[in-house]
């Protein structure tokens, strides 16, 4: 089950998020739901119905989980899908509750 301790190993397709933090101007505070993922992109389904194309490395996301806020580094979310789900971190904190 996906909880905020597992968040980075697991499928992300279907979460709310929204970004806190970006290196890019114009990803900053861009929400909604993950609909699509890539290596290294996210395709975001905003509110409006537009969807987005976001770079992972370049973001800090917030999460809605289980009706908490996780906040992740998107490096840590780097790698194909199916292969972060048997990546090892090292020195792996727990994900931030914000």
């Amino acid at each position: 089950m996906i909880n905020e301790r597992n968040i980075v190993f697991h499928e992300l397709i279907g979460l709310k998020v929204r970004i806190l933090k970006s290196k890019v101007k114009g990803y900053k505070n861009i929400k909604g739901k993950i609909i699509d993922e890539t290596k290294n992109t996210f395709l975001i389904e905003k509110e409006n119905g537009k969807r987005v194309r976001i770079i992972k490395n370049v973001c800090t996301f917030v999460f809605y989980l289980n009706g908490k806020k996780v906040k992740v580094d998107g490096r840590l979310l780097v790698g194909n899908p199916e292969d972060r789900i048997k990546k090892r971190i090292p020195n792996w904190k727990m994900s931030e509750i914000c």
